[in-house]
């Protein structure tokens, strides 16, 4: 990858707890997509009748899995950078052709700031210049990238560069790194992320809005950020809405029920909060029919869990 002016510190004196490494680690990879299913399931709906309408008889949120044979864009983005971080090292031209080819052939979930940089990408083989509007599409692209968090600095220096082939947005850039610190962390058995997410963006020189956004997530205890709602949610909101939580809800189960309930939430929101929660407390605690129900991502990332574990 190509290096960077990103720094890093980080204590290592902790002792890890809660579920095993393996668990984490299938927890992580396997709540992208249970996470994005669930978020699908309400989609695109605000009204708390039509809500309760796509609930099953017994009231429980159901995953609504992509068409056999495709993937979600929140899934299918960040299985380009799986593969190749499973293949020895990243190859940043490879991976956006991974994308591109993808799109041309499936393009589940696609949004307008997305469809705007695969076609970039596309056309010219480089990242977009600017977009009219950004998404969070980025954020699940690189989140694989928390999987190198024995090489600190290749870590951020591959989520930096990874995310702008997608969005030149240092906004989304950042949020991008925010979250893949704290996934690296939970993995590592840590649920103590916050100082590490804030000191990254402190030395790294992040806007003071931008900031400003992540420092109130440990202050604000019982007042979660606004949900961000619709098609093209705002990627540093999207991000601290997930930390918030992921930092604050003892339970997970219900943090994602709630998700669902909610209504209208990107399943690129979806994907990130349950690979999240699944890098901190696993699955075990999740109903069964969420990893059942949620497709066959599910026992492709878990498959790859336990080949990273070997």
């Amino acid at each position: 990858m190509v290096g960077s002016p990103f720094h890093w510190h980080m204590d290592d004196l902790f002792t890890p707890s809660g579920p095993s490494l393996d668990a984490r680690r299938e927890g992580f990879l396997a709540g992208a997509p249970i996470g994005a299913a669930l978020a699908a399931r309400t989609f695109g709906l605000v009204e708390a009748g039509a809500i309760r309408a796509t609930l099953a008889p017994s009231g429980e949120a159901t995953p609504l899995p992509p068409e056999s044979g495709h993937r979600h864009a929140a899934t299918a983005l960040a299985d380009g950078l799986l593969e190749e971080l499973v293949s020895g090292g990243v190859d940043l031209r490879r991976l956006a052709d991974r994308w591109v080819t993808w799109w041309a052939e499936d393009g589940t979930g696609v949004d307008d700031a997305l469809a705007e940089g695969l076609a970039h990408l596309k056309e010219f083989h480089a990242p977009v210049l600017s977009l009219p509007v950004h998404g969070p599409a980025p954020l699940n692209a690189v989140l694989p990238a928390a999987l190198a968090a024995a090489s600190p600095k290749t870590m951020l220096a591959g989520t930096f560069h990874t995310a702008r082939l997608l969005d030149p947005s240092e906004v989304t850039s950042l949020a991008a790194v925010a979250l893949v610190v704290a996934a690296s962390r939970l993995l590592q058995g840590s649920r103590d992320f916050i100082p590490d997410v804030l000191s990254v963006l402190r030395l790294n020189d992040a806007p003071p809005a931008l900031f400003s956004v992540f420092a109130a997530i440990p202050r604000d205890v019982r007042t979660p950020p606004p949900l961000p709602r619709g098609p093209v949610p705002a990627p540093d909101l999207v991000a601290a809405w997930v930390l918030w939580q992921v930092h604050h809800r003892p339970r997970s189960e219900e943090a994602l029920r709630a998700m669902v309930l909610a209504g209208d939430v990107s399943p690129h929101l979806g994907a990130l909060l349950g690979a999240l929660f699944g890098a901190r407390d696993g699955l075990a605690g999740w109903p069964p029919q969420w990893r059942g129900g949620a497709g066959e991502d599910v026992a492709l990332r878990l498959a790859l869990a336990g080949r990273l574990g070997g």
